[in-house]
């Protein structure tokens, strides 16, 4: 498979049941767009009975359904936001809400529709650009843009003249743009988050009677909020509640029923060790999703219960709707795209509604491997290897997930193996300490200790991996993005077998990067105040231990916040006195990760020259 059969598929992401037939959320590249564009692709029966593309929006994403069509978010002629539309079968798309500005998130229940928004703080000076920041040290971010903060709105379905929903923060909160109300609208959850000093933060959530908006009141448990997830009579909400960590005590994520008049709190599953997130309701009960070794799992979950039932699905699942007794679950593997799958719940039995990327699907062969290291435990990867069994030994790319609180269980447009493994490569993807499913004791080993114990065992997964022989371990490389990059770093530090480093938005200098992240929060969460831990000099790379014959590609997009890019010059720099091959791609107009179809190619381009110069036989 080559890179340009991945930039050209229907990437989908939410599907939704309209009628007898459904309607798809998914991203599209365009030749005359420099991102992959958002799209509502609307299908029906055909005479064979298979689903048929019926009407598409560009631009288009968010989708609500409705008893006579469905709510949508659409990019605005002017290019300046976003514009909530109404789609109604055999009739012209309907306006039914546009501010000045951007319409950023909405919720539709009954008649009544909130959204939140961009409005203006301020009426300074057009031309001044000038931010004086307070909490949020970022001039524009999901909280707060030059001279505007969001705010909410309140509108309906009869397309009635929007009117503030004003609400009352505290001087240190602000929206995040989460809004979810109950089914009759009477009742809405807003995320806000609160900005503490010296940089912490946290996440809960704001409960407002739409009637009467003074009466709003916050709920913040122990635990940060998430994710609210209204109940079909109007009850709960049901939250991704995460265990505010601290150094020495991981992050723990489950399932808070918030009832929706703020009365009380429900904690059902709490002891389920796969880190329960609410997608959706089907009656009575939650469906919520799980990472289970290698695979995000689908479960139900009773209120009342302490007992998660589990859904069998042959993929990972990414996104679910339900209709009546059936959920639609967008669900992908590292080696399948996503597709649609209906799931009848009283069965449960599942089948394919839809494979809008079935020409990516590769040819290739994946293996799971387990290796039990000295002290008993055992931590286990995925191998991607061609079809056919190889007549030389392979040459070997190491990729290492970002995250760090993630595992390899999902198809990535971004970092696909496929391509490699076109080329004759075999892909190694590990899950070291930190990855998601493998219980707690696993996110607590890793918890503050990146490189003596997440890069320890990655690199104990490596070498136990490279004596098989059908993998060739002296062609080793070592791939990844954000935390990826770093690992990447870190085993190229520990291996000598390494040759060949690709490092995205990676780092070495745990200091210099938590001090200036965006992310700053979490930094103190796992490693303390910088200044009083002794955690990040200990956990740092010491680029010396990167030997002079290894070639270390380094990219970086410069208007990234997550891990500034300043570290990747640095890094470069010092590399480079040292004589090592070191190159640099710096991206101007990219964030934390590679967005630009052009940008994505050109990496692909680089990185796979480098390979075949590097790891040639």
């Amino acid at each position: 498979m080559k890179p340009d059969v991945l930039l050209g598929q229907v990437r989908a992401e939410i599907a939704h049941r309209l009628g007898d037939g459904l309607v798809l959320e998914a991203r599209m590249a365009r030749p005359d767009r420099p991102y992959p564009v958002p799209f509502v692709l609307g299908y029906a029966p055909g005479p064979d009975g298979d689903l048929t593309l019926a009407h598409a929006y560009a631009g288009a994403s968010a989708v609500t359904v409705l008893d006579d069509g469905y709510l949508f978010l659409s990019d605005t002629k002017a290019g300046n936001g976003r514009s909530l539309r109404r789609h109604r079968p055999d009739a012209e798309t309907e306006l039914v809400l546009s501010p000045d500005r951007d319409v950023v998130s909405y919720a539709a229940g009954g008649s009544v529709i909130v959204a939140a928004a961009w409005v203006p703080v301020d009426r300074a000076d057009p031309h001044r650009t000038a931010v004086l920041l307070d909490g949020d040290l970022w001039p524009r971010s999901g909280y707060q843009a030059a001279g505007e903060v969001l705010g909410l709105l309140l509108t309906s379905l009869e397309a009635g003249v929007p009117e503030p929903l004003d609400v009352t923060l505290a001087p240190n909160e602000r929206l995040t743009g989460l809004l979810s109300l109950t089914p009759d609208g009477s009742r809405c959850a807003a995320g806000v988050v609160r900005f503490l000093p010296g940089g912490h933060r946290r996440h809960g959530l704001l409960l407002i009677p739409v009637a009467d908006p003074t009466a709003a009141q916050a709920v913040w448990p122990d635990e940060d909020l998430r994710d609210a997830v209204p109940s079909p009579d109007g009850a709960w909400f049901a939250c991704t509640a995460e265990r505010v960590a601290t150094p020495g005590l991981g992050p723990r994520q489950g399932v808070v029923l918030v009832a929706s008049d703020g009365s009380r709190l429900s904690r059902p599953a709490a002891r389920h060790p796969h880190w329960l997130q609410p997608r959706a309701w089907c009656g009575h009960t939650l469906l919520c999703v799980g990472e289970d070794h290698g695979r995000r799992r689908l479960y139900t979950v009773e209120p009342e219960g302490d007992r998660p039932e589990p859904v069998e699905l042959s993929g990972s699942v990414g996104s679910v709707t339900v209709t009546a007794a059936e959920a639609l679950v967008v669900q992908s593997r590292v080696d399948l795209p996503p597709e649609v799958v209906a799931v009848d719940l009283a069965g449960p039995s599942a089948r394919t509604l839809l494979t809008p990327a079935a020409a990516a699907r590769p040819t290739g062969r994946m293996e799971r491997l387990s290796h039990r290291a000295e002290d008993g435990t055992t931590w286990h990867s995925w191998l991607c290897l061609p079809a056919d069994e190889p007549a030389e030994p392979l040459p070997v790319l190491v990729w290492c997930h970002g995250g760090p609180l993630l595992s390899w269980i999902d198809w990535s447009w971004r970092w696909n193996p496929w391509p490699f493994v076109a080329e004759g490569h075999a892909v190694l993807m590990p899950d070291p300490p930190l990855s998601m499913g493998y219980g707690q004791e696993t996110v607590e080993r890793g918890w503050g200790r990146w490189s003596s114990e997440v890069a320890s065992v990655a690199a104990e997964q490596v070498r136990a991996a490279l004596r098989r022989p059908d993998l060739d371990a002296r062609r080793v490389a070592a791939m990844g993005g954000s935390f990826g990059g770093y690992l990447a770093l870190a085993l190229a530090t520990r291996l000598p077998e390494i040759r060949l480093v690709a490092s995205h938005a990676g780092w070495s200098d745990f200091a210099a990067v938590a001090r200036a992240s965006d992310l700053h929060w979490h930094w103190l969460r796992e490693y303390g105040p910088v200044e009083e831990s002794e955690a990040y000099r200990r956990e740092s790379l010491a680029l010396d231990g990167i030997d002079p014959g290894v070639t270390v590609l380094l990219s970086h997009g410069c208007a990234d916040q997550h891990v500034p890019v300043g570290e990747a010059r640095a890094m470069y720099r010092a590399l480079d006195t040292r004589k090592v091959d070191v190159r640099l791609m710096l991206l101007p107009d990219e964030g934390h990760s590679i967005e630009r179809a052009a940008n994505v190619t050109a990496w692909y381009d680089w990185v796979r020259a480098a390979c075949a110069e590097v790891l040639a036989a």
